[in-house]
């Protein structure tokens, strides 16, 4: 069943909340395949909050991250982009951390599961590498509790996922630095995740 099919499908009472502030923004809506009928896809923006733990770094605050994709008939999905900004890691003066795509992703969904998707954990500063990151990482992400309705005009839905058995491995690409780097953060590691996302969607 395709994510928003489920979603729908399962959606509590109506909610009179207000639409969340997030900036939804369909400018990495993807092109559709060359056979594709337009009319019969949509492009899906979600908007997340997340933390991530893992090591000796706990908690983190990710701030927002917006990840686009296409979903069409016989559940045909296009991929568009992530984005995010990178997050500061706290006692590690000019390192930042920036979760990229990876170059899978699978957001059919279950009751249970809300999608699947292939990540790295790219690390940035000045005296890093510049493709200092970990190898992908793959995450399974679960529902946490059911989807509500936060707003009818424009249609925008809310859901929270985790996802409690990630492994982040150690780091790659990092410079002379990388062994240091993965000492403070304590990689390789189990890891966890948790995040609230906001999606809306519009036709092609």
């Amino acid at each position: 069943m395709t994510f928003l099919a489920l979603a729908t499908a399962g959606l509590t009472a109506l909610s009179v909340a207000p639409a969340p502030q997030a900036q939804f923004d369909f400018t990495d809506c993807p092109a559709l395949p060359a056979a594709a009928d337009p009319s019969q896809w949509r492009c899906e923006v979600l908007v997340s909050q997340a933390k991530l733990s893992f090591g000796r770094v706990t908690d983190l605050d990710l701030g927002t991250m917006r990840l686009t994709f296409a979903e069409g008939t016989l559940d045909a999905q296009v991929f568009g982009a992530l984005r995010d900004e990178p997050t500061r890691i706290p006692n590690l003066p000019g390192v930042g951390l920036r979760l990229r795509y990876a170059g899978y992703s699978d957001f059919h969904s279950t009751p249970e599961r809300k999608g699947a998707i292939d990540l790295t954990a790219a690390f940035e500063g000045p005296l890093l590498g510049r493709a200092c990151a970990s190898t992908p990482v793959h995450s399974v992400l679960r529902a946490d509790g059911p989807t509500e309705v936060v707003s009818t005009d424009p249609l925008t839905l809310r859901f929270s996922t985790t996802d409690s058995q990630l492994t982040l491995p150690a780091t790659t690409g990092c410079g002379p630095l990388g062994r240091l780097l993965d000492h403070r953060l304590g990689l390789p590691s189990s890891g966890s995740y948790q995040q609230t996302t906001h999606v809306q969607l519009r036709s092609y």
